[in-house]
C-alpha cells in the first residue's frame, strides 16, 4: 500500500454577510446528504482556481457571472499539503484556494435567501462542524477551516 496519492485541487467559495451586526457565511444543505457544506470545486485542467470558484458559485446559485456577483483577484489563503482527507481512503496531495465572494445587491442576496437549501452559518458552527440546530457540515468543511485557519471561531461573535 502507500505509493499511491491522488491529486485534489479544491476551491472553497467565502461568500459572507452581516447580519445583526454579525458576521455569517454561507452554506448549503447537500439534499442526499442533508449536510451543510460551502461551495466547493474540483478545478479543472485549464482552469484557474478563480475560474473554478466563478463557476461554481454562479452554477450553485442560479446567478448571473457577470453581473451578481463579484470573486476577488486574488485567493484569500492558497493551502498545499498532503493528508487524508475527508472523504478519501488514502493519502492525496491537496490543493485549496479561499476566495473572497460578494454578492453586493439586495435583489441577489434576496434570491440566495429565497433558495431553500441556502443558510447563513456562524464561525463558530462551521469549526465545530454542526449548526445551532443540529445540522452535521460535511466533513471536508471544519477540516479545511480549521487546518487553513481562514476563519476563525470567534469571528461571527464580535
Amino acid at each position: 500500500m502507500g505509493g499511491f496519492m491522488i491529486d485534489v485541487s479544491l476551491s472553497v467559495a467565502l461568500i459572507r454577510k452581516t447580519y445583526n451586526e454579525k458576521l455569517r457565511w454561507l452554506a448549503r444543505l447537500d439534499p442526499t446528504t442533508k449536510q451543510l457544506n460551502f461551495i466547493i470545486g474540483e478545478r479543472l485542467e485549464d482552469e484557474s482556481f478563480r475560474e473554478t470558484t466563478i463557476r461554481e458559485v454562479a452554477w450553485a446559485l442560479w446567478l448571473d457571472r457577470k453581473r451578481d456577483f463579484l470573486v476577488s483577484n486574488m485567493a484569500q489563503m492558497n493551502l498545499e499539503f498532503v493528508d487524508r482527507v475527508p472523504g478519501h481512503f488514502q493519502k492525496s496531495r491537496v490543493a485549496v484556494s479561499f476566495f473572497n465572494v460578494e454578492v453586493y445587491r439586495k435583489d441577489v442576496i434576496s434570491k440566495i435567501e429565497r433558495q431553500g437549501d441556502n443558510f447563513w452559518v456562524t464561525s463558530d458552527e462551521i469549526c465545530n462542524g454542526i449548526s445551532q440546530c443540529g445540522r452535521r457540515f460535511d466533513p471536508i468543511v471544519p477540516y479545511l477551516i480549521n487546518r487553513s485557519s481562514v476563519i476563525q471561531y470567534w469571528e461571527s461573535s464580535q
